[in-house]
C-alpha cells in the first residue's frame, strides 16, 4: 500500500513540473513586461517630482532676492520698547511717566483744572520744600525736621535693545551732613602707624595691616559683621591673595574703596549713604534709586547742593551710547506725608535739558502753522 502510494505521488510531482516548464517562458514574458511599464511610471513619477522640488526651490530664492532688495531700501528702523504682556486680572500699569500727548501748560486758562489734561509742571527745590514744610509744620504732621528724599526713575536702555543696565550700588556722602540715621561699621587696612591713627580717629571700627589680612583668611574674622571695607593702596597686592574670601568687599576704583588718604576714605563709608538700583519686575527698562539727601530744617541752599552730589554720583551708572537720557524724572518727598513733587532736576546736572523746551525750529514750524490754516481760509 505505501509502495502504491509514493508511486502516485512520484507521478504528480513530474506532472506538476512538465506543465510549469510549459507554462514558464509565458509567465517571464509577463513579468519583464510588467517590470518595464513599472520602472517607466516610476521614472516618470521621479522625473514630475524633480521638476517641482526645481520650481519650488527657484520660487524660493526668487522670493529670497526680493526681501534682500526691500531690506537693503527700507529706511532704518526705530527701536521702541517692547509691549509686555500682562495679566489683565494684575491690574498691571507702566510705570514709566508719559506725559507727550496732554496739553501744554501755557493753555491753562484757570487757576482750577484738571492735572490729568496737562503736562508736569516741575518744581524749582526751594518750590518742592515750601510745600512739604507747609504740610509738617506743627499741628500737621508735627515733623519739621523730617527727612527729604529723592526718588530718581531712570530709563535703563543700552545701546543693545536687548539688554538693560545690570543692578549696581554705590556710597554717597554728602558735603552737608545730616543725620540719616544709619552708621557704617568699616575695616580699614593701611600700613603705617600715622594711617592707621587716622583711620581709627574718623570711625573705623577695625584697623590693622597684615593680621587683619590673616584672620579674614583663617576665618577669625567676618565681612558680614561688617558694612564695607577700606584699603590703602600699598595694601592691595596683600589683599589680592584673600580676593575670594571677601569677594564683594574687595577694593575697586569703581566702588571707591581704595585710596591713600584714610582719614577721608574712612569718613566717606562710615558716614556715607549705600543706595542701589531698584528694577521693576515688568519693565525691564524702567527702575529707580531712592535715598535721603537732607532734612526740612536744613537751608535750601544746603539742600539743592545734596541733590546735585546725588544726581552725578547716579549719573556715572549711565551706560555708553545709552539712546536716550538716563534720568528720567526725580520727585522729592518727605514721608509721612504720600505727596511727591516733580522738580526740574536739569538745572542741578550737566548734560540734560527741559524735555517739554522747543527747538528754534520747532517753535517756527508751530508759528507757521497758523498762518497756513489761515491763508486756506
Amino acid at each position: 500500500m505505501a509502495f502504491l502510494q509514493n508511486c502516485l505521488h512520484g507521478l504528480l510531482k513530474a506532472n506538476t513540473g512538465r506543465f510549469l516548464a510549459s507554462r514558464l517562458p509565458i509567465l517571464s514574458s509577463n513579468i519583464n513586461e510588467n517590470t518595464e511599464n513599472d520602472i517607466f511610471c516610476i521614472q516618470k513619477r521621479y522625473a514630475a517630482r524633480k521638476g517641482k522640488r526645481i520650481a519650488a526651490t527657484r520660487e524660493k530664492q526668487r522670493l529670497a532676492r526680493i526681501r534682500r532688495e526691500e531690506m537693503k531700501n527700507a529706511p532704518p528702523k526705530v527701536w521702541k520698547p517692547k509691549k509686555y504682556l500682562v495679566d489683565k486680572r494684575l491690574n498691571a500699569v507702566s510705570k514709566k511717566f508719559n506725559d507727550e500727548n496732554r496739553k501744554e501748560l501755557s493753555e491753562i486758562v484757570d487757576n482750577v483744572y484738571i492735572l490729568e489734561h496737562y503736562k508736569e509742571r516741575k518744581l524749582s527745590i526751594p518750590e518742592a520744600l515750601a510745600f512739604l514744610r507747609e504740610t509738617h509744620q506743627e499741628g500737621i504732621y508735627d515733623e519739621p525736621n523730617a527727612l527729604v528724599q529723592a526718588k530718581v526713575e531712570l530709563d535703563l536702555r543700552t545701546k543693545k535693545k536687548t539688554k538693560f543696565v545690570e543692578n549696581f550700588r554705590s556710597i554717597i556722602s554728602f558735603s552737608n551732613a545730616f543725620e540719616h540715621g544709619t552708621k557704617r561699621k568699616v575695616v580699614a587696612i593701611c600700613k603705617s602707624d600715622d594711617d592707621q591713627e587716622a583711620a581709627k580717629n574718623a570711625g573705623a571700627e577695625i584697623v590693622g595691616s597684615t593680621d587683619i589680612i590673616q584672620m579674614l583668611k583663617a576665618g577669625e574674622l567676618s565681612m558680614e559683621n561688617f558694612d564695607d571695607l577700606v584699603c590703602h593702596g600699598d595694601m592691595l597686592i596683600e589683599l589680592a591673595a584673600i580676593k575670594k574670601e571677601i569677594n564683594y568687599y574687595f577694593p575697586t576704583k569703581q566702588r571707591g574703596n581704595i585710596g591713600f588718604d584714610m582719614a577721608r576714605l574712612v569718613t566717606h563709608f562710615v558716614n556715607g549713604f549705600e543706595y542701589k538700583l531698584i528694577k521693576d519686575d515688568i519693565e525691564p527698562d524702567y527702575g529707580y534709586v531712592q535715598l535721603p539727601f537732607g532734612r526740612l530744617g536744613q537751608n535750601d541752599q544746603a539742600l539743592e547742593e545734596n541733590i546735585e552730589t546725588v544726581l552725578s554720583s547716579i549719573d556715572q551708572h549711565k551706560p555708553p551710547g545709552a539712546p536716550g537720557d538716563f534720568i528720567s524724572r526725580v520727585l522729592i518727598l518727605s514721608e509721612p506725608s504720600p505727596e511727591k513733587f516733580p522738580i526740574s532736576f536739569w538745572n542741578y546736572i550737566d548734560g540734560y535739558s527741559d524735555p517739554n523746551d522747543l527747538s528754534e525750529e520747532d517753535e517756527e514750524e508751530k508759528g507757521a502753522a497758523p498762518k497756513k490754516n489761515s491763508a486756506k481760509n
